[in-house]
């Protein structure tokens, strides 16, 4: 994998591109871009019938988590192929990761030798050489030694500290097992530097990784927060001094990816910071757990007063509102229906529902990356950052609480009864 630098502006953040993979030479990526988030290998509620709605271009760049690709590890070993071609996406760079940018992490101290991951079956600890086995049963197109990136603004110096220690002995094993390894020799490495919101211990990740620049593509910053919908409301100012930083230290000619649900704000400054590369678990998010469509207005030129950031399609305000999510978007979910429908696929729980939303909020991130690239070409950044801030923003997504009936008197007797057996039963076990 390699990536060619082509412009670095004053205050709008670099163009490049970035390709050069052996096993798909012709395909690239103009950066700043992202890549798509995927759960099992598969864009979440998307077929790639309906991807042909939002991208003309099959081909395109991947975010692999193990957390929702470990069960299949049995199968494709058994199969002698690699991930892409299991998932049916062999036009497609698979990038492999070790955490979901959209799923929180379940709440426990990892181990001395192993990191917790966390499946549909629950949290497993999964060892190098399990990771390391793993990865060879896969062979991604690019993929990221283990490592500990379980840090916030929250964490302790001491956890930091104890982040970089394992992050460094995860990676000296994954490098050495690497260069033995002849699976692996098509798969690019991508180097994480972690050290959570310690300035100093940023410096000595980034100083460890470049003692080995020639054996990584490009860099991982990860460490800033937790995962999960709480970073699209994260204070960004504290992680955008540490990413600037970060940027400074690494070296020009390599990929900078930074992974999570930001808001699109968010993302403008980490642009201008010198990041290259984010992924769409933003998108996901806002369509299939807020059930939201994202709005918000990108043209600098634009006279109207008022902007809205997102379209809440559960409000009640849209049942006969017969225009499109967002007036004048080219998406198919705003050629071909409206508000009111959408809001109806929500009440009625259809699974439609998600699926439309997607569409509109992929194709309006991938408007707001063309956008993000003209304006970095022009060194206008500035401008759209002026834009985006005046805009409104709806009230935090609250999941709905579900009414309990009351319970009729008679029932509520018949279910007191066992568990006083069961209390009873309890406290003969702890007398014995």
């Amino acid at each position: 994998m390699k990536f060619t630098l082509s412009t670095v502006t004053k205050c709008s953040g670099r163009l490049g591109v970035l390709g050069g993979l052996d096993r798909l030479p012709n395909l690239s990526l103009q950066t700043p871009a992202f890549i798509f988030h995927t759960k099992g290998g598969s864009i979440p509620h998307l077929s790639k019938e309906a991807m042909q709605h939002v991208s003309g271009d099959p081909s395109c760049f991947l975010h692999l988590s193990i957390s929702n690709t470990l069960h299949m590890q049995e199968a494709i070993k058994a199969s002698r192929i690699t991930i892409a071609e299991f998932i049916a996406q062999s036009n497609c760079a698979t990038l492999l990761f070790v955490r979901d940018p959209s799923e929180p992490p379940i709440p426990g101290l990892p181990e001395k030798d192993s990191l917790p991951i966390y499946t549909r079956n629950g949290r497993r600890n999964i060892t190098l050489e399990q990771y390391m086995t793993l990865v060879e049963t896969f062979r991604p197109d690019a993929y990221v030694p283990l490592y500990d990136g379980d840090t916030d603004a929250s964490s302790s110096k001491k956890r930091d500290q104890k982040s970089l220690d394992r992050t460094e002995k995860f990676v000296e094993q994954c490098l050495e097992w690497h260069r033995k390894s002849d699976a692996l020799q098509s798969s690019c490495l991508i180097g994480p530097v972690v050290g959570g919101y310690n300035e100093k211990l940023r410096e000595q990740s980034v100083a460890f990784l470049r003692q080995s620049d020639d054996a990584f593509a490009g860099y991982l910053i990860e460490g800033l927060h937790m995962h999960g919908p709480s970073v699209a409301r994260m204070d960004g100012s504290a992680a955008l001094g540490i990413v600037a930083n970060v940027c400074k230290q690494l070296p020009e000619a390599k990929v900078r990816l930074c992974f999570g649900s930001y808001d699109p704000a968010l993302v403008l400054e980490m642009v201008a910071a010198g990041v290259d590369v984010f992924d769409t678990s933003y998108v996901y998010l806002k369509a299939a757990q807020e059930h939201r469509a994202l709005v918000f207005s990108f043209d600098v030129t634009s006279t109207e007063q008022e902007h809205v950031t997102e379209l809440d399609t559960t409000d009640a305000q849209w049942a006969e509102d017969f225009g499109p999510l967002l007036p004048g978007c080219k998406c198919y979910t705003c050629q071909k229906h409206s508000r009111a429908y959408v809001h109806h696929l929500h009440n009625t729980r259809e699974m439609l529902g998600p699926i439309l939303l997607m569409m509109h909020n992929l194709h309006h991130y991938v408007e707001y990356f063309k956008a993000i690239r003209h304006h970095v070409a022009n060194d206008s950044l500035p401008a759209l950052r002026n834009h985006l801030a005046g805009q409104k923003s709806l009230p935090p997504y609250a999941p709905p609480k579900e009414e309990k009936l009351p319970m009729p008197a008679a029932q509520k007797a018949e279910l007191m009864e066992p568990m006083e057996d069961l209390g009873e039963k309890q406290n003969k076990k702890q007398r014995a």
